[in-house]
């Protein structure tokens, strides 16, 4: 009989192994109650597996992982997220997350704004009265600097401008004295700027006329100027040689003119003297005072309505002023003129009683102590 073959030492662990196996069953089923003696484990060789077959083993094994930890957690199932929705849930947060540095931002700034403020009372609670005053000059003076800057500016622009040219030069308000005459005074002249024609300088050279009393000059934009005129009445004339000087109630002389203007009573015995006279000057200071005496005269004997019978006033004695009347061939003599309205009255009611008759009447008295009269010229 052939001996049996020795099985190799691999087999052999093998079947030792199967043993153990076998021996761990059968004391598991006894211990249950159960007999099955003749079952047997066999465990099959294992195959041999190629590196390339345990790279896609492994690598499936991480794709399942991969679904596990996606779609599984534990034995509940996780619904698959939308991804444009988890982008706008991100935008969302973000837009909030700016909200909220641009608010921080904001207090940051505000409470900034608080503490400077508050510096800056403290800072002027510290400061003295003196300090305090001493910033409100400098502030006054730098506003009135920029002011007089802007006026400058706008000076400077309007005589540079050409659209302020003057083309229009009006003249109002004159009688005794021509447009032309006053336009020539002012040596103003068309296509030149409106705001460079000086007022004073412009003024004075119309004044030069002695009939001028004042002027005003109005600027009409673009290019119109205005001078409106007042002037001196002549309200008596004074004996010159053989000619006469007209003057006004303020004393100045007017005009010298050889023709004597109706209306116009003469006055005579005045102190000026000869070379004094000149057309725009004025009566000496003695001649101004007789001056205001000669027109309560007049106004008086206007009130009795005589006045147009007065010719002539002679003032060289103030306290005796003679009236002539050359119309009732009658010399008046007024004395001071106190108590001139009475001293008219008495004047007014002999000129009525004595009408047509030459003469002379006299109030020239106290007229407490004596009465006027009237004496008949022979």
């Amino acid at each position: 009989m052939p001996k049996a073959k020795m099985p190799s030492k691999k087999v052999a662990k093998k079947i030792k192994k199967n043993k153990k196996i076998k021996n761990r069953k059968t004391e598991s089923i006894k211990n249950d109650g159960i007999f099955n003696f003749d079952e047997q484990v066999i465990e099959e060789p294992r195959k041999k597996v190629t590196k390339t077959a345990q790279k896609r083993k492994k690598s499936k094994k991480a794709k399942n992982v991969d679904l596990d930890q996606e779609h599984f957690i534990g034995e509940n199932e996780v619904k698959h997220i939308d991804k444009k929705k988890l982008e706008k849930i991100k935008k969302e947060k973000l837009k909030e997350k700016r909200t909220k540095e641009k608010e921080l931002a904001k207090e940051q700034k505000r409470q900034a704004k608080i503490r400077k403020q508050r510096a800056k009372q403290t800072k002027k609670a510290r400061m003295t009265e003196e300090q305090i005053r001493r910033n409100r000059r400098i502030k006054t003076i730098i506003k009135l600097f920029l002011l007089l800057a802007v006026i400058a500016g706008l000076i400077i622009y309007l005589m540079l401008s050409p659209i302020f040219n003057i083309e229009n030069i009006n003249v109002e308000g004159n009688s005794s004295i021509s447009s032309e005459q006053i336009i020539s005074l002012s040596k103003v002249q068309k296509d030149i700027n409106l705001f460079k024609v000086s007022n004073k300088d412009t003024i004075e050279a119309i004044k030069e006329n002695p009939y001028v009393k004042s002027v005003e000059i109005k600027r009409t934009l673009p290019n119109t100027i205005t001078f409106v005129i007042t002037e001196r009445v002549a309200t008596y004339m004074l004996e010159y040689g053989g000619s006469f000087a007209y003057i006004d109630n303020q004393g100045y002389i007017l005009e010298i003119s050889a023709n004597t203007k109706e209306g116009l009573a003469k006055i005579t015995g005045y102190e000026t003297s000869q070379d004094e006279i000149t057309p725009g000057s004025r009566l000496c200071q003695n001649d101004l005072e007789k001056l205001n005496t000669v027109l309560r005269i007049t106004a008086s004997a206007k009130t009795n309505n005589i006045d147009s019978l007065i010719t002539s006033i002679n003032i060289e004695d103030s306290s005796n002023y003679t009236l002539f009347m050359e119309s009732e061939q009658k010399t008046v003599y007024l004395g001071d003129c106190t108590n001139l309205d009475t001293r008219m009255l008495y004047v007014k009611a002999i000129l009525e009683k004595e009408k047509g008759i030459a003469g002379e009447i006299f109030v020239d008295m106290n007229l407490n102590e004596k009465y006027p009269y009237f004496r008949q010229k022979v």
